[in-house]
């Protein structure tokens, strides 16, 4: 058979199957199952039916109906410009001319400019982000005949199709997701102009609240005019910010975020530190701010092929619409937010940066002569060495010894005789990490009695509120909800995944907490189940447990493992059985998860900040020994590591370039 003489119908006998099916196929116009549609594909290639699809796909159409308006309120938004693009490619596919138009969101110009439209018999159809949401506005385009679709924004009214983004729901995950994570004053800032895709966002906004049995404020829901110049926008909202003080804030826009952005670094307000921000994510340079902003990211893509897909269809009568069809946004979890945790005894988690030092405690300090001890559970890894030497930098500043530092080697009894040997040193303060909160609580608590205590991640059990100075942590919540968050992301969009955790399975209150907040933020995605879930105990039990999990669930996609260390056993494991197809994600980075990371089959880990924690264990230390009102509970946030910005995070994390030797 000639190819440049291929047909549908060739292509409809050789699989088969109707001339109308395969028509259905090339044209998306009624669902057909992926098997059929494989099939129908595959014979378009091998009568040659392609080429002449393409042919007819890049062929110029001219004369009348030719031409397709994309009708915008602007080009300078991201999003807009974003939507021009995707749409000239989709309709220049179909051999049709493509012509922008521009409103600048004037709805008498828009009205102009669509009764001229009315009258041009070249124009085929018109995509429109319109102006107004009142269906009466637009009789006179109605009437005409000319097929159109609404992007974006719709038109209320029977019989006008749209395409719109889920504006309702994203607003009510990302404002949940701040609930979820402590904050109860949030505040959402939206743009001052009318539309239905603001009004939309409101809705779910409080939609969120109401669903957590939240107070419902005026001050909750801000507007800014963004008709102002750049710097009345911010302004406004610096006033904003003073009069409602929040902890988190949504910008209801690509061009709020950016606003907002711009106001916090004016003002010196830290984010997340002071204030949790999500932003509209459609701006490539948001992945780049420091703090990596987390967003609510539209599927442009998705939006544009939906509203050209109607649009050719209803221009060729093969379809009648009437109704609303959505593209999605989703939330993508970066560090411009954090969670408000809570310690052990209920404390809220203070910011290393809220200690601070005076003049005169400095100088007290240096005339002191204070001598330190540490107590690591184990060490030989990144993460003791980086806390030790925060904790040795901070403390030197103000001539405090490190007089020792021992290593439990995961060993309580070992530990046990060694806190015994830290006692008869006489310390100042001791800063530990107990290796088993139960069989250590004793010799803690003895200790106690004579020096300052300052716990980094762990409290022994029943050492009381007042048994310890202060205890410094990752907080542990967000180290895991970020954990769970990187699975959901990646299995975005695919059916029926299947994860299994492997957890730490020990009373460490640290480890728990994480362990726990990892599976619940799971939870927000229906499209992903845990089918297994066991603890290891041991670091060196991991390998087992792995290949345990596996045998009886060899349909697993997705593991969860509580920390790095056991996470390389898991890795071992995985590879013994060649199932390297797995994505792995846990928390800590050190040299060999990152190579393995680099390798590909780690695809998430949320890492502690061990050189800041090191040094707000010294500084913790270095305040308590000079001022009694000193923070309960010490909270560092957690960093997210993608493969992609790997390099970029052990600079963060380690404070040094990544190498062949430690990558």
């Amino acid at each position: 058979m000639k190819k440049n003489k291929a047909t549908i119908k060739d292509v409809a006998e050789q699989c088969g199957v109707s001339i109308a099916t395969v028509s259905h196929v090339v044209n998306r116009t009624r669902y057909v199952s992926p098997e059929l549609e494989a099939k129908v594909m595959q014979a378009i290639q091998e009568t040659g039916y392609a080429e002449k699809l393409e042919g007819k796909e890049r062929k110029l159409k001219s004369g009348r109906a030719s031409i397709i308006i994309g009708i915008f309120p602007n080009i300078l938004s991201t999003v807009y410009r974003d939507m021009a693009n995707a749409l000239r490619k989709k309709v220049s596919e179909k051999g049709y001319l493509y012509m922008l138009a521009v409103t600048e969101d004037n709805f008498k110009e828009e009205q102009q400019l669509l009764e001229s439209l009315a009258h041009d018999k070249t124009v085929a159809g018109i995509l429109l982000v319109p102006v107004s949401d009142v269906a009466a506005d637009y009789r006179k385009l109605i009437r005409s005949g000319i097929p159109f679709v609404c992007m974006e924004r719709n038109i209320l009214g029977e019989h006008i199709d749209s395409v719109v983004f889920q504006d309702r729901q994203a607003l009510c995950e990302g404002t949940s997701y701040l609930i979820e994570c402590g904050h109860k004053n949030l505040l959402f800032l939206r743009e001052s102009m009318d539309s239905t895709t603001r009004e939309e966002r409101t809705k779910g906004f409080l939609e969120a609240l109401a669903r957590h049995h939240m107070n419902i404020n005026d001050a909750n829901i801000a507007d800014v005019d963004l008709d102002l110049s750049d710097e009345d926008c911010q302004m406004t909202i610096q006033r904003i910010l003073k009069r409602v003080v929040p902890t988190a804030v949504i910008a209801g826009s690509n061009r709020l975020t950016m606003h907002l952005m711009r106001t916090l670094k004016n003002t010196g307000t830290r984010c997340p530190e002071e204030i949790s921000v999500i932003g509209f994510g459609d701006e490539a340079w948001m992945d780049f701010l420091d703090p990596a902003l987390t967003t609510l990211n539209r599927d442009v893509e998705k939006l544009c092929s939906l509203a050209a897909d109607m649009l050719f269809q209803k221009i060729n009568h093969e379809k009648a619409f009437s109704g609303e069809y959505y593209a999605e946004i989703s939330l993508r979890v970066r560090e411009s937010t954090r969670m408000l945790e809570n310690g052990p005894y209920g404390e809220s988690a203070v910011s290393p940066d809220d200690i601070v030092l005076s003049v005169e405690e400095k100088k007290r300090l240096r005339r002191g002569n204070y001598r330190v001890a540490i107590s690591f559970h184990y060490t030989g890894t990144a993460w003791a060495e980086l806390h030790e030497k925060g904790i040795r930098d901070e403390l030197e500043q103000y001539g405090i010894d490190v007089i020792s530092v021992m290593d439990a080697h995961f060993d309580a009894d070992l530990q046990n005789i060694q806190l015994e040997g830290i006692r008869i040193q006489q310390p100042d303060a001791v800063i530990a990490i107990p290796t088993d909160d139960k069989a250590t609580a004793d010799k803690f608590r003895e200790l106690s009695k004579v020096t300052k205590l300052i716990f980094i991640s762990n409290i022994p059990e029943q050492i009381g509120k007042n048994g310890y100075v202060s205890c410094v942590s990752v907080n542990e919540e967000e180290n895991g909800s970020n954990a769970g968050q990187m699975i959901g992301d990646y299995f975005r969009g695919q059916e029926d995944v299947k994860a299994g955790f492997i957890n730490h399975g020990a009373i460490f209150y640290g480890t728990r907490e994480r362990d726990a907040a990892a599976e619940k933020a799971l939870g927000n995605f229906p499209n992903i189940e845990i089918v297994s879930s066991r603890s290891f105990g041991k670091i060196e039990n991991a390998y087992q447990v792995c290949k345990d999990m596996l045998f009886d669930h060899p349909e697993i996609q997705a593991l969860y493992v509580s920390w790095d260390q056991p996470a390389l056993q898991a890795i071992r494991a995985l590879r013994e059985m060649k199932r390297e197809d797995i994505a792995v994600f846990t928390t800590d980075l050190d040299n060999e998860i990152a190579q393995c990371m680099e390798e590909g089959i780690v695809k998430g880990i949320s890492t502690q900040r061990f050189y800041e924690q090191g040094r707000a264990a010294g500084l913790v230390v270095a305040k308590s020994l000079v001022n009694d009102m000193v923070p309960k509970y010490v909270g560092v946030q957690p960093y997210v590591v993608e493969q992609r910005q790997l390099r970029r995070a052990w600079q963060e994390i380690f404070h040094e370039a990544m190498t062949e030797d430690n990558g």
